[in-house]
């Protein structure tokens, strides 16, 4: 008998390890945020928004949003603050779920409030558990709230866009980690991805125009303030000052009459900076690769001659992108490239004596020797036109 009690004691002494499910989070407690959006109202109040799933309504649904349900997939909603926790408390109170940001992707900043600075938002954004630094940052065309409600026909939720567009292969990532470190380090100024709204062409009389989300370049930023923005090719010039392989597109004329356009893929630039004879110099090497994807004019790629004259193109091509990049740098007053890094690191006593005071004023006075070489891998599964014939005159 003592022996029984013994184990039923063992047992119910054991039980005392389980702590149970006393902090626990039921699924249908939780509102999940897909994305945050944030701008500056007239008064330099903070509008917060957030965007969040209806699964009670996805299936089948279209997607909608701007404040209200029905039967769209997804909801938004937005709230006015002195801070951001501030709004998202105000937020909250209206909520019967509890906001869980650890699936949040992408954060999108007004353009209004990124003139103003986006330094704050380093803070609020690490102080909670929840938010993670790998999202990436979104710079928008007027304001963040209107992004978010876009109409894009290929993805549910609008959020699901932009963070697809953020990852393609001709966008450079930037998440909040690395907008972090360059405002932190010494020669630096950050950059972010741009987007806007477009609207979609008509397809018929009766049909209703769908707001699409764009990429439109680069959002260039002075200490935390943003400046201007990269677009087209300067947009392409500050991916390969930047070593970034992105795949670019670039439109070519040879002897002009041949109109040659080409994926431009696999870039691999160098930067070196030193002084020759007391000027700032910088050496920026540049390799690429490339492949047709359309010729106008009967262009015969066959010929070993004329494919070197395309890869002249673009090397002139590329040369003048990054041109265009480092005057938008110049012009703007800022380093989106990291030059500076590249001459602290090189030469540390030159930089803490001469630059480091006013950089990146000293860009104004540096020479830059830019040196391309680009390769014609493919010209398809065709060398010219397959009718080789000059079209009737």
């Amino acid at each position: 008998m003592s022996l029984r009690r013994t184990r039923l004691f063992l047992v119910l002494l054991s039980l005392l390890c389980l702590t149970g499910c006393w902090d626990r989070v039921e699924i249908n407690d939780t509102a999940f945020i897909l994305t945050t959006a944030v701008d500056v109202e007239q008064d330099g109040k903070i509008r917060y928004s957030v965007m969040m799933p209806l699964p009670g309504n996805m299936g089948g649904a279209s997607g909608g949003g701007g404040g209200t349900a029905g039967t769209k997939s997804y909801y938004i909603d937005s709230e006015v603050g002195t801070t951001f926790r501030e709004a998202q408390a105000r937020l909250q109170r209206r909520m019967s779920r509890r906001m869980f940001f650890a699936h949040r992707r992408t954060l999108l900043i007004g353009e209004d409030f990124a003139k103003q600075g986006i330094r704050n938002v380093f803070d609020t954004t690490p102080r909670s558990p929840e938010s993670r630094m790998t999202i990436y940052m979104v710079v928008t065309r007027g304001k963040a709230y209107e992004l978010l409600q876009a109409t894009p026909q290929f993805e549910r939720f609008p959020s699901e866009a932009i963070r697809e567009l953020v990852k393609a292969r001709n966008v450079i990532h930037i998440n909040m980690k690395q907008v972090a470190l360059a405002l932190s380090s010494p020669g630096s100024d950050a950059v972010t991805v741009y987007m806007g709204v477009k609207e979609s062409e008509k397809t018929s009389k009766n049909a209703k125009k769908s707001k699409e989300i764009e990429f439109l370049g680069y959002a260039q930023f002075r200490n935390d303030k943003m400046t201007g923005v990269f677009e087209n090719a300067e947009a392409s010039g500050l991916a390969w000052l930047k070593n970034m392989p992105v795949q670019s597109t670039a439109t070519v004329k040879i002897d002009d009459r041949y109109t040659i356009t080409l994926s431009i893929f696999d870039s691999k630039s160098q930067i070196r900076a030193h002084t020759v004879s007391g000027k700032l110099r910088f050496d920026i090497r540049t390799e690429a690769k490339a492949k047709v994807t359309e010729s106008l004019g009967m262009y015969d790629l066959s010929q070993t001659g004329k494919v070197q004259k395309v890869e002249e193109a673009m090397n002139r091509y590329i040369e003048q992108a990054m041109r265009k990049a480092i005057r938008k740098m110049i012009g703007n007053d800022t380093d989106s490239a990291q030059f500076g890094s590249y001459l602290w690191r090189e030469h540390p006593g030159l930089w803490e004596k001469e630059y480091a005071s006013r950089w990146p004023a000293g860009m104004k006075d540096a020479d830059f020797r830019i040196e391309v070489k680009s390769v014609l891998t493919e010209t398809g599964l065709i060398y010219e036109n397959v009718t080789k014939a000059e079209p009737a005159r």
